[in-house]
């Protein structure tokens, strides 16, 4: 099958099992579902844990949740959130994330011509300084 029909094709283990399948009448090509763990999480309970504290680590979500760290980290990433800084935020910025930011940022503005607060932040060429340096609790 894989000479005739070229790259784009199943491997030969693959036509292997499925033989075996068809010549026992089972034309099912799906995988049979399989013993183990199961990976299931649940994302609102999950995006819950994060809502309520960012700052919150994947060892003490799985502590709550009952989960292996790495279903947590694959589910993480397919709700569309990554670390910085310490804290979860949204890997992209959806529509609503960037009329947040720049409402924020319209505000600083507006702030700025009231008590110049723009004045009191630290920058150098090299690194910003952040002076809220949150840090972990034991867990």
């Amino acid at each position: 099958m894989c000479e005739s029909l070229g790259i784009n094709t199943v491997s030969y283990d693959t036509i292997k099992v499925w033989f075996q399948k068809f010549k026992s009448r089972n034309f099912d090509i799906e995988d049979e579902p399989r013993s183990g763990r199961p990976i299931e999480v649940d994302c609102e309970q999950l995006k819950q844990n994060i809502d309520q504290d960012r700052n919150v680590s994947t060892r003490t979500i799985v502590l709550e949740l009952d989960v292996c760290q790495k279903t947590i980290v694959k589910v993480l990433k397919r709700i569309n959130l990554t670390v910085k800084f310490n804290r979860w935020v949204p890997y992209e910025l959806t529509a609503e994330n960037k009329r947040k930011r720049k409402a924020t940022c319209l505000a600083l503005l507006r702030d700025q011509r009231k008590e110049k607060i723009l004045d009191r932040i630290v920058t150098c060429d090299e690194k910003w300084v952040h002076y809220n340096n949150t840090s972990r609790k034991g867990g």
